[in-house]
């Protein structure tokens, strides 16, 4: 008898969308580098869509944040595409 393997491969693309988000360059403590943030102010956060996808990237411990003086969320861009992948 013949065994037939057959092989699928399947890419897939990411599409990400901040919205009220204001972005910049600046120093990640834990990528220990200089990286794109992506800042969330208070108001950005009244958005129920935004606020849960920033809890669902919160929940996989992969993303690099920290609070500024501000009490706005900086959010390191390079974790925060490990964390949605």
């Amino acid at each position: 008898m013949v065994q037939r393997i057959t092989r699928i491969t399947v890419e897939t693309d990411t599409f990400l969308l901040v919205r009220r988000a204001k972005a910049a360059l600046t120093w990640c403590p834990a990528c220990g580098a200089e990286v794109d943030v992506i800042t969330l102010t208070p108001e950005s956060l009244t958005d129920p869509a935004t606020a849960v996808q920033v809890e669902d990237w919160l929940a996989t411990g992969k993303l690099h944040y920290w609070r500024t003086a501000e009490e706005a969320f900086q959010i390191c861009v390079p974790s925060l595409l490990q964390s949605s992948a």
